[in-house]
C-alpha cells in the first residue's frame, strides 16, 4: 500500500468526514481535500499529527449566509498536503486544537478577531489585532466600515 493510499485510509476512518477527495497537487495544491463535522477536528488533527503532520494554517471563509473553517495540514517528509472545511457558526463555538498543534493558538485567535468565531476550549481567547470593541469583525460580509472604526472621517474625491 503506497502512502497515499494509506493515508486516504486513516482520513476515511473519522467517522465525522463527510466527503474525502483525492486532489491534484498541480491544480489544487492539495494531495487530499475533505469536509468534516466540527466535532471532529480534534479527532483529526491528532491522527495527522501521529502521521507527521503540522498544521500549515487555520482560516475561515465568509460566504455572506454561511462561515467555513479551514484547516490545512502539511508534511515535510514525503509531502503531503490536507486540506479540511467544516462549517461554522457565530453562535456555536468550533472545538480548539491547540492542545494538538500549539501553532493553534494565535490562528484561533486571529479567526476569533477577524470573523467573530469562537474556539471552545481555547487556552486564552481574546482578541490579538484589534481593539476589544465588541462587534468590530471586519472580515465578515455583514461588517460595514464607518468613523466609529477608523478615527476621522476622511473625505477623498474619484480622479
Amino acid at each position: 500500500m503506497s502512502q497515499n493510499e494509506s493515508l486516504a485510509v486513516i482520513l476515511e476512518s473519522s467517522p465525522q468526514v463527510t466527503q474525502l477527495r483525492r486532489a491534484s497537487r498541480e491544480n489544487d495544491g492539495f494531495d487530499f481535500s475533505l469536509s468534516i463535522e466540527p466535532k471532529g477536528i480534534p479527532e483529526l488533527a491528532r491522527m495527522l499529527k501521529d502521521q507527521g503532520f503540522f498544521l500549515e494554517y487555520l482560516t475561515a471563509v465568509d460566504y455572506g449566509q454561511t462561515m467555513e473553517l479551514v484547516y490545512s495540514f502539511s508534511k515535510w517528509i514525503e509531502p503531503d498536503r490536507v486540506q479540511a472545511v467544516c462549517p461554522a457558526w457565530p453562535m456555536e463555538a468550533a472545538p480548539s486544537i491547540c492542545g494538538v498543534f500549539p501553532a493553534a493558538n494565535w490562528q484561533e485567535r486571529e479567526v476569533f478577531d477577524m470573523f467573530g468565531l469562537e474556539f471552545k476550549d481555547h487556552p486564552d481567547l481574546k482578541r490579538l489585532l484589534l481593539i476589544q470593541e465588541e462587534g468590530l469583525h471586519p472580515l465578515r460580509k455583514d461588517f460595514v466600515a464607518g468613523p466609529q472604526h477608523s478615527g476621522d472621517v476622511v473625505e477623498t474625491e474619484m480622479v
